[in-house]
């Protein structure tokens, strides 16, 4: 099974977008899959069912977080290269969906309140939700794999 198919499934097993994205990478990155999920946890629903970036984006943010980014002490060149990293992600992610903004992305229906949580259920609004965190995972292998 693929990263991207291990994500889908994770989210259509109650985790949020951000931590099905970033669990894919915890192995990769030497992390354990329960602290990279615990790590990931407020970044879903746009940070808190806040709706800002979409939080399979954010997830994908972590991860090369994990593996490229600047550590304590480390070199300046190990920034640059996690945010060149982290913008051609997001380039990629809105050249394909033509944004990253979260509640764009699931038909404003606003995650805050309990009439938008309904709509995103009985609209299968988190379907779309399954269709981004695959292409995230998707668009990070390929970037990582260069």
């Amino acid at each position: 099974m693929t990263k991207a198919e291990k994500g889908k499934d994770m989210f259509r097993s109650s985790y949020n977008c951000a931590q099905s994205v970033a669990v894919q990478f915890a192995a990769d990155a030497g992390f354990d899959e329960n602290t990279v999920c615990k790590m990931a946890c407020a970044f879903g629903a746009g940070g808190g069912r806040k709706q800002y970036t979409c939080g399979a984006v954010t997830g994908a943010l972590l991860a090369i977080s994990m593996l490229k980014g600047r550590g304590l002490g480390g070199v300046k060149s190990g920034q640059d290269e996690a945010y060149a990293f982290a913008r051609e992600l997001i380039d990629r992610f809105e050249a394909t969906f033509g944004t990253v903004q979260c509640r764009t992305l699931v038909d404003d229906a606003d995650l805050l309140t309990s009439e938008g949580q309904a709509r995103f259920r009985d609209e299968r609004l988190g379907e779309k939700c399954s269709t981004y965190v695959a292409e995230s995972i998707c668009i990070l292998e390929e970037i990582l794999a260069r």
